[in-house]
C-alpha cells in the first residue's frame, strides 16, 4: 500500500509511525481501516489518502 504515496508522503508516514511507535505499514493500515469502518469503500480509499497525508504532515 505504501507504493500509492509519493516519496515525500512516505517519509512523513514513516515519521508519523515512528512518533506513534508503529511500523509504517501498520500505521497506514490502521488509518485505512478507520476510514473503511466509517464509510463506503470508494469514499474510504479517497478519504484515507487525505487522512494519511494530514496525519503524516502533522508528525513533521
Amino acid at each position: 500500500m505504501m507504493e500509492l504515496f509519493t516519496d515525500a508522503e512516505r517519509d512523513r508516514i514513516t515519521a508519523a509511525a515512528d512518533r506513534d511507535g508503529q511500523e509504517p505499514a501498520a500505521w497506514l493500515r490502521q488509518v485505512v481501516r478507520e476510514r473503511l469502518d466509517a464509510e463506503n469503500l470508494e469514499d474510504a480509499l479517497v478519504g484515507a489518502h487525505f487522512t494519511v497525508a494530514t496525519r503524516a504532515a502533522a508528525a513533521g
